[in-house]
């Protein structure tokens, strides 16, 4: 048994940090309840002390936009981009135009949509690859006013990535 627990020790070891994650939440014990509110106001949520959760609205008069959020570095980038008001957008074309896939190579991209003030807002999920095209062309989402768009970096090892590359679903 604990040739076993050595064995399996020794491989998570080798492997990356997250290919070991049973191992590591037995190793640090049981969880704590802690609330973290950084997602949620990622989401376009202000927090009010002690408060419910309320959506953020954009100035009157500021044209149409979506507001860009890009996590990668240290510090969260926030951006307000305008759309065109003469053809739609889509979030491949945000994602070229903006230069991201030549900064952070493949992305997960979450897209924060409010439909009404006292529903919370449906999340849209696409990935890129690195010439910044989205992977399934039913996720290339036309971007509408209002949309938090969260870009994520790839956050896979390099041997998850070769590993994907070599064998495509």
């Amino acid at each position: 048994m604990v040739r076993k627990q050595l064995c399996l020790l020794a491989i998570c070891l080798l492997a990356t940090n997250s290919g070991c994650i049973t191992l590591t939440s037995l190793i640090r014990g049981p969880k704590r309840p802690t609330l973290d509110t950084s997602y949620l106001e990622a989401q376009g949520y202000s927090i009010p002390p002690g408060g419910m959760p309320a959506p953020v609205h954009l100035p009157a008069g500021s044209g149409p936009s979506v507001v860009l959020e890009v996590r990668g570095s240290e510090v969260p980038q926030l951006e307000r981009v305008p759309l065109p008001t003469d053809r739609s957008m889509f979030l491949q074309d945000l994602v070229q135009e903006s230069h991201l896939h030549e900064t952070f190579g493949q992305l997960e991209i979450s897209i924060m949509r409010t439909q009404d003030p006292s529903q919370p807002p449906v999340r849209l999920v696409a990935t890129t690859d690195d010439d910044g095209r989205v992977k399934n062309l039913g996720q290339n989402y036309a971007l509408l006013p209002g949309d938090r768009v969260i870009a994520i970096r790839d956050q896979r090892s390099a041997l998850e990535k070769f590993i994907s590359k070599r064998m495509p679903k």
